[in-house]
């Protein structure tokens, strides 16, 4: 097998959930810097890790710390 091929059965995504609907990013960090740059128009209620075929990996925990939301495992 061929190293350079994109394996989707490995594919995560991070799913950050809102009042109003979900934002999908690509990593934790792009997930926090969306976050965080929109704390004044909502706060987000939930995240987790899902797999690209929807299937939901594990949940993550935000954490506020000064002011901003930080996204753990």
């Amino acid at each position: 097998m061929r190293s350079d091929v994109l394996r989707r059965d490995v594919v995560v995504e991070v799913i950050v959930q809102y009042p109003n609907g979900c934002e999908n990013f690509a990593t934790k960090m792009e997930a926090e810097r969306y976050i965080n740059a929109n704390l004044e128009e909502e706060v987000p209620t939930a995240a987790w890790v899902e797999e690209i075929n929807g299937k939901k990996k594990y949940d993550l925990q935000l954490i506020e710390e000064n002011g901003e939301i930080r996204i753990a495992d």
